[in-house]
């Protein structure tokens, strides 16, 4: 008797294969994806016109004041993105330092910021000497092509020892 009830109180499930309705997605992850970047990119660049003057003042003084600067998601112990991750290794591997590092996702303004100077969309993005170097997709050419290391790495004849 409790068996016959609990069957009847249990709601049915559809066999396997034949579902009720067909699932459909308006727009596939990465174009979901690429949207929201895109309004956060907009956005952003809004948030610095509107700061302009503030902005420039300290973030120009942050390249005339650093030989290396690279704009990247996140910092260089804990990067947000895998393009930030790939820029922080390549430049290691390079042995480039020191270098600034800048958040750009720390404020709005930021990112504004490096996308309206270097007019590339999609950060790392990486300034040599106060102008913009390169982008990803840049670095990414640059470091195949050894000349990452060639720019802007330091030559090492020996790696240091630690003493403990």
């Amino acid at each position: 008797m409790l068996a016959r009830a609990l069957k009847h109180s249990l709601p049915r499930l559809p066999r396997a294969g034949a579902l009720p309705h067909a699932r459909a997605f308006a727009a596939s992850p990465l174009d979901s994806t690429a949207k929201l970047y895109e309004d956060l990119v907009s956005k952003s660049v809004k948030e610095y016109q509107a700061n302009l003057s503030a902005v420039n003042g300290d973030l120009d003084a942050e390249l005339a004041a650093n030989k290396v600067v690279l704009f990247m998601e996140g910092t260089p112990d804990a990067p947000k993105s895998e393009p930030a991750m790939n820029a922080m290794k390549m430049l290691t591997q390079a042995q480039v330092a020191p270098f600034l590092s800048i958040d750009v996702l720390s404020h709005p303004a930021v990112l504004g910021y490096t996308v309206s100077k270097s007019q590339r969309a999609r950060a790392p993005h990486l300034y040599v000497g106060g102008s913009f170097y390169a982008d990803y997709d840049g670095l990414l050419a640059k470091h195949r092509a050894g000349e990452l290391a060639k720019d802007l790495g330091k030559t090492v004849s020996e790696l240091p020892i630690a003493t403990y």
